[in-house]
């Protein structure tokens, strides 16, 4: 979660103008246009409409949908020069909010790279609807064009950094760790960037590589939500921005209660962790279903046998999540990212729990709505 103190003003001070503590919320939004090497290009004065989404568990984990105004020559059935190269610029929005003493700050919402732009026709003036993403997209499209080796020895940190900068990306904010790779690691041909290096994170426990809004790309060892503090709260008070309307969901369909995962690389001595739920007080135990639910997973390289235990208490936990999921929708809040912490409580419902995040969506527009997806953070 970015944090919410910034331009010279307190962090409660910008959370009282979120919540219009003194006055009225008033929000505006802000586009700025960058080159493909992030040099600063103008504020553009052509958008009309935007809408970010964040999905955790997506490949792309930040999109983004943009409406643009083109500028025409009536003489001409061409446009004129437009503000915007669609195949290379990015474009950064912020969500800009006036502080009770008249001044502003703002919060960069992602960068994005333009794609699939499509011209419409409204009222005789041309617009181009842009679906955007973030740099993921750059590691996604590009493939390995030869065998990639990673040899044995080398820190796996090292080696995801080493494939970002093949892929020319230089904004990293990778945490290092100092477990390297015992045998050399091969992907073919074929292989996008972005798989070696999710299949290089997994092998050490770490989150996925995601892009936060100022456009680093990001990784750092994973934790559990059960030991974390909640990034935020949104509370059904006299200053709530919560909409009527929450909705929770109790689904353990086919919920594993047991977890098996082996290393299946025959270059290494095997390694196996398994787990299994038989807690009387989770509805999804074994002891409670009345049977085993088995997840059963192939792991091909983990760096260790501490790593490959602390990845099956991630999969335990994350599968026990799945039977407390929340949506509801709020006032527009521009600080969030990726997996956050939040406590949520919301009176008709009886709720009053810890939830981490999972998707988030919001309209760039005064008076927009986000709607947030969460999962409860359960204790097993």
């Amino acid at each position: 979660m970015l944090s919410a103190e910034r331009n010279g003003y307190t962090r409660e001070q910008v959370l009282s103008a979120i919540h219009a503590e003194r006055n009225s919320r008033n929000v505006r939004f802000r586009y700025d246009l960058f080159d493909k090497d992030g040099r600063f290009k103008r504020s553009l004065s052509s958008v009309v409409s935007g809408q970010i989404d964040f999905s955790a568990f997506s490949t792309i984990k930040r999109t983004a949908k943009f409406k643009v105004r083109e500028y025409w020559v009536p003489e001409f059935i061409v446009p004129t020069t437009t503000e915007i190269n669609y195949i290379s610029d990015r474009i950064q929005p912020f969500m800009e909010i006036r502080m009770d003493d008249g001044g502003w700050v703002d919060f960069p919402l992602g960068v994005f790279l333009l794609s699939s732009p499509k011209r419409i026709d409204e009222n005789d003036i041309i617009y181009r609807e842009i679906e955007a993403y973030d740099g993921l997209i750059i590691l996604d499209e590009d493939k390995f064009t030869s065998r990639y080796f990673v040899n044995a020895g080398v820190k796996y940190t090292d080696a995801v950094e080493t494939i970002l900068r093949s892929a020319g990306i230089t904004n990293i904010s990778i945490e290092d760790k100092a477990d390297t790779l015992t045998t050399a690691r091969e992907f073919k041909i074929g292989t996008s960037k972005l798989e070696a290096v999710s299949e290089l994170l997994q092998a050490i426990n770490y989150t996925s590589l995601w892009v936060d809004a100022y456009g680093y790309f990001r990784a750092e060892p994973y934790v559990s939500p059960v030991d974390r503090k909640a990034d935020y709260h949104y509370v059904d008070d006299e200053l709530s921005i919560i909409y009527n309307g929450m909705e929770e969901e109790l689904d353990l369909f086919e919920v594993a209660n047991s977890w098996v995962l082996v290393e299946s690389n025959p270059e290494k001595t095997p390694k196996v962790a398994s787990r299994i739920n038989n807690d009387p007080n989770s509805p999804i135990s074994t002891v409670n279903v009345g049977r085993t639910i088995v997840d059963f997973r192939e792991i091909q390289d983990v760096s260790s046998q501490a790593s490959l235990d602390a990845m099956a208490d991630r999969i335990k936990f994350e599968a026990s999540q799945v039977f407390g999921k929340l949506k509801f929708s709020t006032a527009l809040v521009p600080f969030h990212e990726y997996m956050d912490v939040i406590r949520v409580r919301y009176t008709p419902l009886g709720i009053d729990d810890t939830f981490s995040e999972t998707d988030w969506s919001m309209k760039l527009e005064a008076g927009g709505e986000m709607v947030h997806e969460a999962r409860k953070v359960v204790s097993i």
